[in-house]
């Protein structure tokens, strides 16, 4: 069955990954605290650029930001930096606000930011018929591997004059620098092959 395919990569041996390849990142934490804010509910424009305003008047940096409208209401992510204060003050604020406007909040607190191994960034995207479970196959498949995810977004439309559904899906993932890359990708392909799916894997560009 195509959700027990596993595929292999050979880890690189004698090969300095961190010198060969200047698109490596390594992704290193630092000691300011973080706070982690997850908010749901319904939500629109002027609400979200008033709930940045008032991150930005506590002195607090939003670091990433993911938002995800669902009809009328609002999946909203958020990464906040700041001094230890800064962010104690930001998270009393933001608490009040969910509660005026019958928001749904969850916070996490980051003390410290773990430094992580060197990695490949890169961007995936995949494409195939609405039947085919891309999401799960692939994401398993990047377990199998030991790839991270950093973002994973999925979208099921019926294109013009077809009757079939389609699935598109895109994942920002790290792959370690140790790993084989050929190998890696071969492997990918081969796995897209076996479901029938159209799929890229390139570098992730900076803006």
């Amino acid at each position: 069955m195509m959700c027990n395919w596993v595929g292999f990569y050979v880890p690189c041996s004698g090969i300095n990954p961190l010198k060969s390849n200047p698109s490596i990142h390594s992704r290193e934490g630092h000691m300011q605290t973080q706070l982690i804010v997850n908010l749901f509910g319904p939500m629109g424009t002027a609400h979200l650029a008033d709930l940045l305003a008032l991150i930005q008047q506590q002195q607090c940096h939003a670091l990433d930001s993911h938002m995800l409208a669902f009809e009328q209401r609002m999946v909203l992510a958020l990464r906040i930096s700041g001094n230890w204060d800064r962010v104690t003050r930001a998270e009393s604020v933001l608490r009040e606000f969910a509660q005026r406007a019958g928001l749904d909040m969850h916070i996490h607190h980051e003390q410290k930011i773990a430094e992580r191994e060197a990695v490949l960034p890169y961007v995936v995207d995949a494409i195939g018929l609405a039947s085919a479970d891309i999401a799960a196959v692939i994401t398993r498949f990047f377990a199998q591997q030991k790839v991270g995810m950093r973002e994973l977004s999925t979208r099921t439309y019926r294109p013009a004059r077809s009757s079939e559904r389609l699935i598109q899906m895109r994942a920002q993932i790290d792959i370690p620098a140790r790993c084989h890359l050929g190998q890696f990708k071969s492997d990918f392909f081969d796995l897209c092959d076996n479901l029938n799916l159209d799929a890229a894997i390139e570098p992730e560009r900076s803006f």
